[in-house]
Formats: structure tokens, sequence, C-alpha cells
């Protein structure tokens, strides 16, 4: 009974703007204006309003003095995102997959990078996002109109175009942000070099490889013989390999057991040597047939009979600004573990 006492209520308040504008529509977005403004009356009428007519619904500051959001940069969103009608639509965390019956223990749910150029990112997000420090919050309802990529100067400019976007409800925080992403993940990178002592004893950010800005490559066992030629054309080698986030996640490897304790594990797939086939040059080696990343491909090409290394790299050589599938977001850092082992016998 409750709710649809609240339904009558929304349609009443929905007449009720409509009775009182029945004069000619001057926008393509007239109606639709008259529904949101509508929705904002009866759920949130004491919310404030931006210039161009984004609803800040909660706002909640962090403590200290964090980096802050300005335009042409990278800001890495932890969200949720709701229809006016409550239903989620997108996320980044692992509470809404959990929540949606969509939780994958192989998936990423550490957030998601955003431009924040003009025409890059939604209008009435960019809107309340730019200024924001890292750490802040906020609750914003985006009318479906600045569900755009446009830039105009007056929301009365966005309501004149016509729009098949839904208005939205973004609940976000900030949680880092980079005015280049290229630099923030070398960064990220040196963090990684410092956290893992061992591996990469006095190991710098400076010495990526020569050419390769944003590669590094460091030898774990040395080839055990003396001959440390290159492999030939058309050899076939065969490797064992783990791949990792900078985080330390696992999100591929031949190790069956690592598989299973780091939560990836699949019945349909053979743990074992890879074989590897070299080519003329790094970006000609192939992996089971099929072509690799090129940041796989260098830290082969840095190896010899036998050996172990790991490579670590940037994302314009892994999967760049898209990511791969659930396991790799846009813009990461990869680490490769790579051992060269004996051909596997049939």
């Amino acid at each position: 009974m409750k709710k649809i006492i609240v339904s009558f209520l929304f349609v009443a308040a929905a007449i009720a703007f409509a009775g009182c504008a029945r004069q000619a529509a001057v926008g393509a977005n007239d109606a639709n204006k008259r529904y949101f403004d509508a929705w904002m009356m009866l759920n949130h009428p004491k919310a404030t309003a931006t210039d161009l007519g984004v609803y800040i619904l909660e706002n909640n500051p962090a403590d200290g003095n964090g980096a802050i959001v300005e335009k042409d940069g990278y800001a890495l969103l932890e969200y949720t995102i709701t229809d006016l009608e409550g239903n989620i639509v997108g996320y980044t965390t692992e509470e809404a997959a959990k929540q949606l019956g969509t939780y994958d223990k192989t998936a990423y749910y550490g957030g998601k990078f955003v431009t924040t150029a003009d025409g890059t990112l939604y209008a009435g997000l960019q809107n309340v996002l730019v200024g924001m420090k890292v750490g802040d919050s906020r609750k914003v309802a985006i009318p479906s109109w600045l569900m755009s990529y446009s830039t105009y100067e007056t929301e009365k400019k966005y309501l004149e175009e016509s729009s098949s976007a839904e208005s939205s409800i973004y609940e976000f925080t900030v949680k880092d942000f980079a005015e280049d992403i290229f630099d923030w993940q070398v960064d990220k990178i040196g963090e990684y070099f410092e956290a893992h002592p061992t591996e990469f004893a006095g190991m710098t950010v400076a010495d990526s490889l020569k050419n390769f800005k944003g590669f590094y490559y460091k030898t774990i066992v040395p080839a055990p013989d003396t001959d440390t030629t290159a492999f030939k054309t058309d050899t076939t080698i065969y490797i064992n390999y783990t791949g990792r986030l900078i985080d330390g996640t696992v999100f591929d490897t031949t190790d069956e057991r690592l598989a299973k304790d780091s939560g990836i594990w699949s019945s349909t797939r053979t743990y074992a040597p890879v074989s590897i086939k070299w080519g003329e040059s790094y970006s000609d080696i192939t992996m089971s047939s099929s072509t690799v990343i090129t940041g796989f491909a260098l830290t082969l090409w840095q190896m010899r009979a036998f050996e172990s290394g790991i490579g670590v790299f940037t994302s314009n050589y892994g999967y760049g600004y898209s990511g791969s599938g659930e396991s790799i977001p846009g813009y990461s850092p990869l680490v490769f573990e790579i051992e060269i082992v004996k051909k596997p016998e049939e």
C-alpha cells in the first residue's frame, strides 16, 4: 500500500508540473525535464544544483589535502550507478556485484579510470567531478540531457539538444588522480620495485630498457649455459609463466597450484608449459600459434635458454586504456614472471 501511495504522489507531482507548463515546448528535453524535476521534488526537495543542473544529493569531503581533480587528467573512481527507480546499471565495487549476483572472484573490483577532458566524459559527471579531491565522495543526480559527451556553456543549450540517455544517480569516490597516466604508472612500478627488494635490488624507474620507456626486465635465474646467444628464428621453446597486476593479483598462470590458490583455476584449461615460436624480432613471437602483447614479447626477447626473469611494463605495452576482460582494468601496469623450461614429455 505504501508503494502505491508513493507512486501516486509521484504521478501527481509530474501531472502538476505538466499542468503548470502547458505552453509550447521549447526544447527537445522539455518532457524529460518535467519528469526529472518531479522526481527531484518528490525524492530530494532540498538538494542543490550546480550551474549545469546536476543535483548534489550527498557530499562527503575527505580529511587532508588530497590531489585536486583537474580537466585533461585521469581520475580513478569507485562507483555505483543506478537509474531513477533504484536499479543498478553500472558499478566497480565488489559489494554491488554481490548484490546483483554477478560477483566473479576472478574479476577486478578496484575502481576505473575516467578521463576528465571535454568530450571524453559525460558532461554532468565532469561538472561535479572536476574540483573534487582524492578521497572525496559524492552522490549526484544527473539528468538525461547531461548524460552527453558534448560540451556547452549552459544548461539551456543541453536542453535544446535531443538525448536518448536515461537520468542516472552516481555514487562515487575519487580514489586517485593523475595529470599524466604514463607517469602515474611509472610511479606505481617504482613502488613495486621498492616493495620487492629481493627481486629488484638496486633497480629504479630510470632503468627501463633503452628505446622502450616504461618497460623493465630483471633476470632472476641466469641462463646456465655459457652459450647465451639468442634463439634462432622459428625456434620453438617452452615456458611457464605467471601474469600479475601491479598490486600482486594473479590473472593468468601455467601453475595449477597457484591458479587454485589465486581463485582463477579452470577445469577447462590444461596447466602445463606452453610453446613459444621465436621470430625475426620480438613482434614476431607467438605463443601456441597466437600473437602476444608487446610487453610479454619484449620480456621473452631478453631471455636465453633456461633463464628465468621478470618483465614489468606500463599499459602501452599491455592492454592500454581498455584493459582485458574483467580481470585487467584499463591503464594497468603488468608483471610477468617467465621461466624457460624443457619440452614437456608427450
